[in-house]
């Protein structure tokens, strides 16, 4: 199993954790124990991003595990991620001497590591967060239609059934409420607006 991690923080792209398996492309391996066969998919990755973020104590990839928690909304007990961190084996290409120096900040790194990680986390998080979004369509009803369907798609009819074709609402993540109004995930709302800002004016909330 493969993981990009910069799907999570845009600081680690190019980074892929690798889950039981090993390739040229990983930068980071972990071999979980044979008991963590049991557990689901989404546990599997977070108990590989925890033995990561400990491993390394990169707050980069404490930032990871935790938007990867939230997102999936994954819990394990403690005593299970005691005991993985404690039978997992990591194979890392991050060079041995960032491993040391970080090693040598003291016994607290790790909680110091972890609440920086979970700070990040939050900031990214935030932008998951949606918000209401107010496109004032052109008057001329041409325009205004063209914009309502790349704004919300259409509806085709092949071989007598019909279909509805989704729009860049849609496709950025977000949801009609409204005539000309939509809930839209605030990390989209750049891409919204460099699509429609020469056609229509847009007002966002929040």
């Amino acid at each position: 199993m493969r993981v990009d991690l910069g799907a999570f923080v845009s600081a680690l792209r190019g980074w892929t954790l690798c889950i039981n398996e090993t390739s040229r492309d990983c930068i980071i391996c972990v071999s979980l124990p044979d008991w963590a066969g049991n557990l689901g998919e989404h546990e599997k990755v977070y108990l590989a991003l925890y033995i990561t973020s400990k491993h390394l104590l990169d707050y980069r990839l404490t930032a990871s595990m935790h938007v990867y928690l939230v997102r999936n909304k994954v819990a394990l007990r403690p005593e299970i991620l005691t005991k993985a961190l404690r039978d997992a084996k990591v194979v890392t290409k991050i060079p041995r001497a960032i491993e040391r120096a970080i090693e040598e900040e003291g016994p607290y790194v790790w909680e110091a590591v972890l609440y920086k990680g979970i700070l990040y986390a939050k900031q990214i998080l935030s932008l998951d967060k949606p918000i209401i979004v107010k496109v004032e369509p052109p008057r001329d009803k041409c325009v205004r239609e063209r914009l309502r369907v790349l704004l919300e798609g259409k509806r085709v009819t092949i071989k007598g059934r019909t279909y509805h074709v989704g729009g860049l609402i849609k496709k950025l993540g977000g949801q009609r409420i409204a005539p000309w109004t939509y809930l839209l995930p605030r990390r989209n709302v750049p891409k919204l607006l460099k699509r429609v800002k020469s056609r229509a004016r847009v007002n966002v909330a929040g």
